[in-house]
């Protein structure tokens, strides 16, 4: 499995990212303008435009800020039924699929790395996506592990179990949290801003997110703040700290976990353990009172391969 880093080693600060959100150039309601206004409102440092089969004028949108990243959401042909779903990150303006990219996903994504993009899979749980629809993919980067409009829209929120099962098959892909966001007003916008992507960077590039993004200098979340994360060779041990929380889970391959759960009406706030042998590497997910969750990338135990 490729290793990603540790950002939480890493120098550098924290940002706020969305990879995935729709203005009415395609199927949003807010304008291009607007989606980057209200996204500075909510705190975030990164968003990239991401309308369907489009990509925008983003010139002079971008502030010391907010760094706004031209994109688009692909949708080559899915065999059995539909299209996949996938955000190009730093694709020129206007750039168009080919009609080979169009039918078939990996000539889509190694376009789009042939222009500059790096290539998440979007909302993974809501296509259905069997782990044989996206496993052998070349030029993919990163996941969606939470999508807050899927949540919102038909409970299909959280694609960990996809992400996780591509780990158990050798294959790492980063951590992702997108909000999705159409800016549809039968939603009253709770989809807005509740996902988001942190990436550890040393100042804010368009270089230093891709970077992040395809080693995995991120953790994703849809409410929880991560701390720290790392593994101590010594004793071989792990640590988590983080906001506050009711359950710290650390999970290695095939569904194994280790649990820390707070009394009733309380909260924790780290977790520490011994990692048994077997486990080649290992993640945290945390959970708050709300059942909103964050996600890290996996941390390699020891020289395991």
């Amino acid at each position: 499995m490729r290793r990603p880093v540790n950002p939480f080693e890493l120098p550098g600060k924290w940002y706020k990212g969305n990879f995935h959100c729709h203005t009415n150039v395609s199927d949003g309601a807010l304008s291009v303008r607007d989606a980057v206004a209200e996204h500075r409102k909510r705190g975030y440092s990164v968003l990239t435009i991401t309308d369907h089969e489009q990509t925008n004028d983003i010139a002079g949108l971008s502030d010391k800020s907010l760094l706004v990243i031209n994109g688009m959401e692909m949708h080559p042909v899915l065999p059995r039924v539909g299209h996949y779903h996938i955000c190009g990150v730093n694709l020129p303006g206007g750039y168009t699929s080919s009609r080979a990219s169009r039918k078939a996903p990996q000539p889509c994504l190694n376009q789009a790395a042939r222009a500059g993009a790096v290539n998440i899979l979007a909302h993974p749980k809501e296509m259905s996506h069997t782990l044989d629809e996206f496993i052998h993919l070349k030029n993919l980067h990163g996941l969606e592990v939470w999508t807050s409009l899927s949540e919102l829209e038909g409970h299909v929120g959280s694609s960990e179990d996809e992400w996780a099962a591509a780990m158990d098959a050798g294959v790492f892909l980063t951590a992702i949290g997108s909000d999705d966001t159409h800016w549809d007003p039968k939603h009253g916008w709770r989809d807005v801003a509740a996902a988001w992507t942190m990436l550890k960077m040393s100042s804010l590039t368009v270089a230093n997110v891709l970077k992040a993004i395809t080693t995995g200098a991120t953790y994703a979340s849809g409410g929880p703040t991560i701390k720290d994360f790392r593994y101590n060779a010594d004793d071989n041990t792990v640590t988590v700290k983080c906001s506050a929380s009711t359950i710290i889970d650390f999970k290695g391959p095939k569904g194994l976990r280790m649990s820390r759960f707070a009394p009733a009406g309380k909260s924790i706030r780290s977790f520490t353990c011994e990692l048994p042998d077997p486990w080649p590497w290992v993640r945290a997910v945390v959970t708050d009172d709300h059942q909103y969750q964050a996600w890290t990338n996996p941390i390699q135990n020891r020289d395991r391969p």
